[in-house]
């Protein structure tokens, strides 16, 4: 009978990989050029959205995009640890998830549409637009660099899973929204 591993035995599996995580990454990854394109991910979005943003709706616009980097990182987790897709190059070692995508391009994709697009039927194409460019632009020239990879999913669930998102995030502000004011 075989033994079932502990949470000792996780813990040390888990610093194993901590550390070949770090050793790559400071070794394949820091200052190459992905890691650069990384960084430039991360910081050029929110000069962009800075400039474009709704001043007199900043904050249902910005709540719009914490909730899709909360939402979009706690599903690349979920993929990551599911072996669906993986990062081989990364921002920062100890975040398994592409940060900049996560945390600055998806959200800030999603309140320019979200801003910008204010009936359904306006808003749905869109996110299916987005959908599009993020599932069969984006991620084939991430995959080409390097900065991403497909190992139990396809482009197509991509596309589909974008979509849901943005759709299901917009109905989920719009009855966030309507709470509110109902309370007033």
């Amino acid at each position: 009978m075989s033994r079932i591993p502990s949470y000792k035995d996780e813990q040390n599996i888990r610093e194993k990989l901590r550390d070949v995580s770090l050793e790559h990454w400071l070794n394949e990854d820091l200052f190459r050029f992905n890691w650069w394109l990384l960084m430039a991910a991360s910081i050029l979005p929110f000069f962009i959205w800075w400039r474009l943003v709704d001043k007199g709706r900043f904050f249902e616009i910005l709540a719009f995009g914490l909730i899709c980097a909360n939402i979009a990182c706690f599903l690349d987790v979920v993929g990551v640890n599911f072996l669906l897709w993986g990062y081989p190059d990364k921002l920062l070692h100890f975040i398994p998830p592409l940060l900049p995508a996560d945390f600055v391009v998806i959200p800030i994709s999603g309140m320019l549409i979200y801003q910008y697009f204010s009936t359904w039927k306006s808003y749905a194409a869109a996110a299916a637009g987005l959908g599009i460019m993020f599932a069969y632009i984006i991620e084939p020239l991430f995959s080409f660099l390097n900065l991403f990879v497909l190992i139990k999913w396809t482009h197509t669930y991509s596309f589909i899973g974008f979509i849901i998102f943005f759709l299901g995030v917009r109905l989920l502000m719009l009855s966030l929204k309507h709470s509110v004011e109902k309370r007033k």
